[in-house]
């Protein structure tokens, strides 16, 4: 069997072969770059929407991978709009 580029056997060493082959079709050659943040901030913001005040920002932010600062200026956004009280 053959071994891995350095890379692709990090990703093995986390992921499964067959998904490292999927990767390796859909993004071989290219330089990818992952963000800080697994989620949108659209998306953050519309699940603060649905949550309305039941928030725990702490516990939200370390969740989402935004700061405190953040949620709370989400939040404010979410009020100015109307769609908090």
């Amino acid at each position: 069997m053959y071994e891995y580029n350095k890379v692709y056997q990090e990703l093995a060493d986390i992921l499964n072969d067959k998904d490292v082959e999927k990767i390796y079709r859909n993004f071989r050659g290219m330089q990818v770059n992952f963000p800080m943040r697994l989620y949108s901030r659209d998306s953050v913001k519309k699940e603060i929407a649905k949550q309305k005040g039941i928030i725990n920002i702490k516990d939200l932010a370390v969740q989402t991978g935004y700061s405190v600062y953040t949620i709370r200026r989400i939040i404010n956004e979410l009020k100015a709009d109307n769609i908090m009280k």
